[in-house]
């Protein structure tokens, strides 16, 4: 590590002692126990080792409980860590919990001295910057009433607007570019972008991993208070997308999927109404099971169903689903004027070509009533649908199009010819 770092942690730690019951702690105190502890120790954070230069911008994801908002703490000064050591260099404005320290009964303008005396800032400075303050939050009319009369955004708008009117040489950013309405989140953006145009160091967390890709040079991916990677702003976003998508997949086929049942083991209690047995995508051609295509070629879903003891005219509906849960089409029996009126049997969804692009697609698959309103059985095809494109084609579909080309010849009428 350099000995110019902006902001620097070598081997922190951050471990939290907490007790099943209050009697605990005053146990763990008593001269006979002889230092038994009665506390269990949670790890926020495990060897965080981070060395950011001056000038650089640092993005930092990783899902709820990651350790994120700690590590922010620490940085800023309010907590400090349990192991280890960090330094940050220069002036630091913290965007963290816009408002927080807002006194409800004091109006606008009192708390924005005092919120400034707490990031450090003298009466002259504040008073210096008041009207750059009060022009960025648009609250004019309001500054001399109570917080407590606020909206929620009027408060975030005041908050951000007191944080960033200090010319800092660090920027700390906690998820805030969604303060207040379309117009105000815009000017928030822009204050940032030229925070990062100017040179100044920021270290920015956000859940958008649109906007960390935009703004930043390199990200942390903390994952269970470690560094799972520590890359440049395209790999890292693209590896935890990636991740996410896994794990957004898999609870939706945990919450959603029915386990598949063969036929002769199903339970009574299953018997007494129409159900999926089973669902396969395969090739129509072969009939063999087969989940891998390229765009344009044919593919089909199989659903053996079985009805139940109360036979019932049913409807089949099969989505295909992106691994975000975006749904991108849902063919149905009952739209298509197909009956389903059998004991048993297997209906077969055939694609003649497939229109989707590169992607994995997950296949949920609904046995419903004949009007396409009750849901009798909800199941996913044992494989996902994976599409292979090998052209230059972008975006999520394949679609046939045409293109004309016409030419405005000089005149009068400006005739078009093609």
């Amino acid at each position: 590590m350099t000995n110019h770092s902006a902001i620097r942690a070598e081997k922190l730690w951050k471990t939290y002692r907490t007790y099943g019951r209050p009697l605990d702690r005053l146990r763990e105190s008593l001269p006979w126990n002889r230092g038994r502890s009665f506390a269990r120790e949670t790890h926020a954070l495990q060897d965080i080792d981070v060395d950011i230069a001056p000038g650089q911008c640092v993005g930092l994801v990783g899902g709820n409980g990651a350790g994120k908002s700690t590590l922010l703490k620490i940085l800023t000064g309010t907590t400090f860590p349990s192991r280890g050591r960090y330094s940050v260099r220069g002036n630091v404005a913290a965007l963290l919990e816009l408002g927080a320290g807002f006194h409800p009964n004091f109006s606008g303008r009192a708390n924005i001295f005092m919120n400034a005396a707490l990031m450090g800032r003298d009466e002259r400075e504040t008073k210096e910057k008041f009207k750059q303050i009060l022009d960025f939050s648009e609250l004019h009319k309001f500054i001399d009433q109570p917080i407590r009369t606020y909206s929620s955004g009027m408060v975030a708008r005041l908050g951000f607007s007191v944080a960033v009117a200090s010319d800092p040489d660090i920027l700390i950013i906690d998820e805030i570019l969604a303060v207040g309405d379309m117009h105000f989140r815009r000017k928030c953006v822009d204050k940032i972008m030229s925070f990062r145009e100017q040179g100044k160091t920021m270290f920015f967390c956000s859940h958008s991993l649109y906007d960390v890709r935009q703004i930043c040079d390199k990200v942390i991916w903390l994952k269970d208070g470690r560094i799972q990677l520590f890359d440049d702003a395209v790999t890292v976003t693209n590896e935890y997308a990636t991740y996410e998508n896994q794990i957004i997949a898999k609870q939706d086929a945990n919450v959603h999927q029915i386990p598949i049942v063969d036929a002769a083991e199903a339970a009574p209690a299953m018997e007494e109404h129409a159900r999926v047995i089973s669902a396969h995508i395969v090739d129509p051609k072969t009939g063999q099971r087969r989940n891998k295509f390229q765009p344009g070629e044919p593919a089909a879903v199989r659903v053996h169903i079985k009805n139940g003891r109360r036979h019932e005219k049913l409807a089949l509906a099969i989505g295909f689903t992106r691994a975000d849960g975006t749904l991108c089409f849902a063919p149905t029996t009952q739209m298509d004027g197909v009956p389903i009126d059998f004991a048993e049997g297997v209906v077969t969804l055939t694609l003649p070509e497939v229109k989707l692009l590169s992607g994995e697609f997950v296949v949920p698959v609904w046995l419903l009533d004949a009007h396409g309103v009750h849901r009798f059985h909800e199941s996913t095809a044992a494989e996902n649908l994976i599409v292979q494109n090998r052209t230059k084609e972008l975006g999520l579909f394949l679609t046939e199009r045409e293109w004309r080309v016409e030419t405005i010849t000089p005149g009068p009428e400006g005739v078009a010819t093609s």
